[in-house]
């Protein structure tokens, strides 16, 4: 552990990394159930949200639905159950704001290292404080953080890449003046992102292609549930709000079981799904024929009704 002094050093009970939803729902967790502790969050970047504020390319949105993937101790109020990253910013600013934990946030505050001393039974952590090197004191650190690293986008070897002459994005760096605008694009994978992504590109872009090793089961639900608008007419809001939170942890459970005791049965009620919403010249197999049964790898929500035919 180093054992550099400054007359910055400060010292608190619990110092939070990031200020993402983990990062807010730690601090509120911290201000109501450990009141008497002193405590502090820093985060990298200028504002909070983490990957929500990070990631910035076209339709971006969560793939889990914000009445489980929000804080249940602040209910998401908005009819849309999978809302887009700009939303989910907003949404993780007013709970910040509302119950006090922005004032506590230190902005531009990056964690650059973390040395643990058993003699003192504390952390010791060097920061960079907008350029400043600053270092803090701490019994416990909760790492807030996120898997994604902000700078150093996930990447994969693709022979010849070098070689194209057209351009390469990656979603992580993407250009907000990027024009795409009847363009031919190939969507790499068939993950969360891409899925997000085609929907979006396919809006202007003259053709789309996903390229997949295997396509993924993906799940198309209406952006708005009927039964939301049911029970926001006729329920109390807090009962409205715990049975809809209660609708979303119980109902995906249960249809997991059901893929995974039942895969045969699982895949012909996902094939015939599909089928329904494709058009009449795009056939099921092989593009959306998955070489692995439901749930066996991650499933995939999605929100959009794809209607053209370069999809």
């Amino acid at each position: 552990m180093s054992t550099e002094k400054t007359s910055e050093e400060k010292t608190y009970d619990v110092i939070i990394v990031g200020a993402g939803i983990s990062g807010i729902n730690a601090a509120y967790r911290l201000q109501t159930q450990l009141p008497g502790k002193t405590w502090t969050l820093f985060e990298a970047m200028e504002t909070l949200g983490g990957t929500w504020h990070k990631f910035t390319y076209p339709g971006i949105r969560s793939d889990s639905d914000l009445h489980t993937f929000g804080f249940p101790w602040q209910p998401w109020t908005e009819q849309k159950a999978i809302a887009d990253g700009r939303s989910i910013v907003d949404y993780i600013k007013k709970t910040a704001v509302d119950h006090g934990i922005e004032k506590k946030i230190q902005y531009k505050h990056k964690l650059v290292t973390a040395d643990w001393s058993s003699e003192k039974q504390a952390w010791k952590l060097l920061v960079d404080a907008d350029g400043k090197k600053q270092y803090y004191n701490a019994r416990f650190v909760i790492f807030s953080t996120g898997y994604y690293d902000y700078d150093n986008a996930l990447s994969t070897i693709i022979p010849g890449l070098e070689s194209f002459k057209g351009s390469v994005v990656h979603p992580q760096w993407w250009n907000a003046n990027l024009n795409y605008t009847n363009k031919k694009i190939i969507i790499i994978g068939s993950g969360a992102t891409s899925v997000t992504l085609l929907p979006k590109l396919a809006e202007e872009a003259e053709k789309v292609t996903m390229l997949q090793r295997s396509p993924s089961y993906i799940l198309s639900v209406p952006g708005i549930d009927p039964l939301d608008k049911f029970a926001r007419a006729w329920l109390p809001t807090t009962v409205f709000h715990q049975l809809i939170r209660l609708k979303f942890l119980i109902l995906p459970l249960l249809f997991f079981y059901f893929c995974r005791f039942f895969p045969k049965a699982a895949r012909w009620l996902m094939k015939a799904g599909t089928e329904k919403q494709l058009p009449s010249h795009i056939p099921h197999d092989p593009h959306f024929n998955p070489k692995y049964n439901p749930w066996e790898q991650r499933m995939y929500l999605s929100t959009h009704c794809l209607q053209r035919s370069s999809c």
